[in-house]
């Protein structure tokens, strides 16, 4: 291969993790980060571009098919409601970035490998 090609090429790695029927990945994860950074489900969604009613039906899919909740949410009063990790959801996310990190560690490794070090 060419320098001009090797120097223009890059990768990405989506990774997905399966229980049952669910799905656990960069999107619920995603969710996830931004309510433990603002304490807030519909600021995520705002963030996320996604409607309320959209965000609430991918968490509680989630959640039935994980069979534990990720969130536990605090409504109304005086500062108004707010929402954080469950101490499992917390737990499966921080596993799921611990892997992520790790698999990227490696993919970047493999990468080198395979199109880098062929110059």
């Amino acid at each position: 291969m060419s320098n001009n090609f090797n120097d223009n090429l890059d990768y990405h790695i989506k990774a997905t993790v399966f229980l049952n029927n669910s799905i656990f990945g960069p999107g619920i994860s995603k969710i996830m980060k931004l309510v433990k950074e603002t304490n807030s489900l519909s600021e995520a969604y705002r963030i996320m571009g996604l409607s309320s009613s959209k965000g609430w039906k991918i968490i509680k899919k989630a959640e039935k098919d994980l069979g534990f909740p990720l969130f536990v949410t605090t409504i109304g009063g005086k500062g108004g409601g707010k929402s954080n990790l469950s101490k499992e959801g917390e737990d499966l996310l921080n596993r799921y970035e611990s892997f992520i990190s790790e698999l990227n560690i490696e993919g970047e490794k493999l990468f080198q490998k395979y199109f880098l070090d062929n110059k």
